[in-house]
Formats: C-alpha cells, sequence, structure tokens
C-alpha cells in the first residue's frame, strides 16, 4: 500500500514538474515571439526609420489648445506641445490607425501629453490650458516650411514650450545640411518670443548626429533638454508599442505604447515638476 502511495506521489512530482517546464517553455515562446517581432520593426539604422515614418503625418493637423481644470485652484498656467506623431497623430485607415492621439497609446489620455499635463496639473495644484501641434511638415521641409503655421499657437502664448522634434528629420540633412537645419531649429524656437520656457527633446528613436546637434541648439537657445533617445534606443523593448499590440503597419509598432508614453511623460515631469512653481 505504501509503495503504490509513494509510486503515485513520485508520479505526480514528476507530472507537476513536466507541467512547470512546459508553461515556462510556452512564457518564454511567446516573450520570444515579441521580442522576434521587435527586433524586425526595431530602427536600427536612421534609413529604416525614414523609410518606415513616410506613412506616418500624411494629414495636416490643426493646432489642438484644451484645457485641464483643477476645481480647487485659481491659478493657471500655459503649455504648449510642438511635437509630430508621438504628439498628435490624427486616423489613418491606411496604417491601421483607428484614433486621434499620440501615436501609439491605445487611448488620448494614455499619451505623453495627457499623461504630463494631468501629472503637473495635480501635483501643483493648478489649472492648465495647453496647445499640441503636429509640424512633422517642418521636420521634413524644414527649409521651405511656412513658418505662420504656428500663428495660433504664437497667439496663444505658452509660458512653457516643450519641443518633441527630430524624429522626422532626415539623417543626410542633419550630416550634410547640418547649419542651415542648426539655423532653422533655432529660428523656429525663438518665433515664440524669450518670455517663455523651453524644453529641447532629443528624439526617442536614437541618432547620435541629432542628439549631438540638437544639445548646441538647447545650449543656444537658453532650453532645458530632455533626453528621450535611452527609451527608443532597444534597450527595453517596452517602450515600442509592438510590445503591447500587434499592428499591422510597422511604423505604428516601432511608435511608444502606453508604456513608452508613460516613461516619456516622466522624462518630462521630471523637468516640469522643478521649474513650474
Amino acid at each position: 500500500m505504501r509503495k503504490s502511495i509513494s509510486k503515485k506521489f513520485l508520479v505526480s512530482i514528476i507530472l507537476n514538474f513536466i507541467m512547470f517546464f512546459m508553461l515556462c517553455f510556452v512564457a518564454y515562446y511567446k516573450r520570444e515571439s515579441i521580442k522576434n517581432r521587435i527586433l524586425k520593426i526595431l530602427p536600427n539604422n536612421q534609413q529604416k526609420i525614414e523609410k518606415l515614418a513616410l506613412d506616418m503625418n500624411t494629414a495636416v493637423i490643426e493646432p489642438v489648445i484644451s484645457n485641464y481644470q483643477i476645481n480647487s485652484s485659481n491659478r493657471k498656467i500655459k503649455i504648449a506641445f510642438i511635437g509630430n506623431s508621438l504628439t498628435l497623430h490624427s486616423t489613418s485607415e491606411s496604417i491601421g490607425w483607428n484614433h486621434t492621439s499620440g501615436m501609439a497609446a491605445s487611448s488620448l489620455e494614455k499619451d505623453y501629453v495627457h499623461k504630463t499635463v494631468k501629472k503637473l496639473a495635480e501635483s501643483k495644484n493648478v489649472n492648465i490650458e495647453y496647445a499640441l501641434i503636429n509640424l512633422a511638415d517642418w521636420e521634413r521641409e524644414f527649409e521651405s516650411f511656412d513658418i505662420n503655421r504656428l500663428q495660433k499657437i504664437w497667439n496663444f502664448k505658452p509660458e512653457y514650450i516643450i519641443f518633441q522634434l527630430g524624429e522626422n528629420v532626415l539623417q543626410e540633412d542633419v550630416i550634410g545640411n547640418k547649419e542651415k537645419f542648426y539655423n532653422e531649429y533655432i529660428k523656429l524656437i525663438e518665433s515664440f518670443g524669450k518670455n517663455n520656457t523651453r524644453i529641447v527633446c532629443l528624439p526617442f528613436w536614437h541618432s547620435s548626429e541629432k542628439n549631438q546637434l540638437f544639445t548646441k541648439v538647447a545650449i543656444e537657445t537658453k532650453s532645458y533638454i530632455i533626453d528621450l533617445s535611452h527609451l527608443g534606443n532597444g534597450l527595453d523593448k517596452n517602450n515600442y508599442a509592438i510590445s503591447e499590440i500587434k499592428y499591422e503597419h510597422q511604423g505604428v509598432g516601432m511608435h511608444p505604447g502606453d508604456y513608452g508614453m508613460e516613461n516619456i511623460s516622466d522624462n518630462i515631469f521630471s523637468i516640469l515638476n522643478i521649474i513650474v512653481e
């Protein structure tokens, strides 16, 4: 009787071990499957990024002005987000993008703009008016861009301005047309006048050349600088939307998902948390 129980116990242990290893294998396989999908689209060079990004920002989006109200506060500040698809992208059936928000957050409330505004408003007990605009056209055609498209944002007169730009700037322009781009970026920032605080973001997709040039722009314009490139350099693949949702278009998948947007927001908020009283 005891031998029979011992054998059953031993078989039970063996079966449990087998089931455990099978579960581990399945979990690993799924993780590696996600990892491999990410590696296929991971921006390992600027040409690949530029090619995938061409399908983004194809429609001109009018500047958006909104607000976040804290009922207990009588104080108000104004913030502008000057960005690209990471800041604001309208619906686009051709690439499988079905809502308007920063790409590729799962909802408007989960993109970096709205997360940052919420954190700042609630931590400082302040009402916030905020404006955002997609300037991918400027990134791609900075030499011929009609800067008067910023008139609505100029009239808004933001106190704080976040420049989230660079992902769509051609690498060849950064290298071969460096001086022209440098001057145009400075001109863009200074078009907002001097009565504001500026923050320049280094692009989400890492580029040493862009990082160096944008840092010089920040120094010249007396702007704060935030490095987002450590989020999109591939070391933490969870920052890419493809780790959360299997988008058909690779360009959408390489944008930051909810996890990536949260990290972008934290990086920007870390500066705003200091400079906003």
